[in-house]
């Protein structure tokens, strides 16, 4: 994962935990364990559902706010995970409709300049990964939020439907309008 990038004067910067999520139960009543264990898998599914990590400190922050909230309302301690995907993929959702919002105004524009995260692969595999991001950001995002959870993150349809807290039908139409976008864009 890439490093933060330097905040703003007085803006505190925040670290991320990088690295395998911890095996085992946590501790729900210790929110330190809780941020420690998750983060680094929170930060991953924000930067593959924004495509790229201008935000990302802002969403992990916004998921963990949250989550201290609720934390002690949560009634199964072993649901943590997807507890905190459902509150990144929510927050996640927001930020992107409030980019294209600024985009259609012309108060933002989406960056064309901006690389999506760099896996460490070769040119053409960054290229593809770009390619794959213009497509996406051209999506509404409920359709660009289906198919990341699908294709990249590799959820089944029962987990986005849980995720995005749709019906199947509408998760499934949702990812075929998708996946017809792709096709226009991506034909020769």
């Amino acid at each position: 994962m890439p490093l933060p990038k330097p905040a703003a004067a007085g803006r505190p910067t925040l670290r991320l935990v990088d690295g395998p999520e911890l095996e085992g139960e946590v501790d729900t009543s210790d929110f330190d364990a809780v941020f420690r264990r998750y983060s680094a898998y929170v930060a991953r599914v924000a930067v593959r559902l924004l495509g790229t990590d201008s935000d990302l400190d802002d969403v992990v922050q916004d998921v963990f706010l949250e989550a201290h909230r609720g934390l002690r309302a949560l009634r199964e301690p072993q649901a943590v995970r997807g507890w905190l995907a459902r509150i990144c993929v929510r927050r996640a959702v927001r930020r992107l409709r409030r980019r294209r919002l600024l985009s259609f105004l012309s108060l933002d524009s989406l960056s064309e300049t901006e690389e999506p995260p760099d896996p460490g692969g070769s040119p053409e595999q960054r290229a593809e990964v770009k390619k794959l991001y213009r497509v996406l950001d051209a999506m509404p995002a409920e359709e660009r939020v289906v198919w990341v959870l699908r294709y990249v993150e590799g959820e089944t349809l029962d987990a986005i439907v849980v995720l995005r807290g749709s019906s199947k039908s509408t998760i499934q139409r949702r990812l075929r309008a998708a996946q017809a976008r792709f096709e226009e864009e991506t034909a020769p």
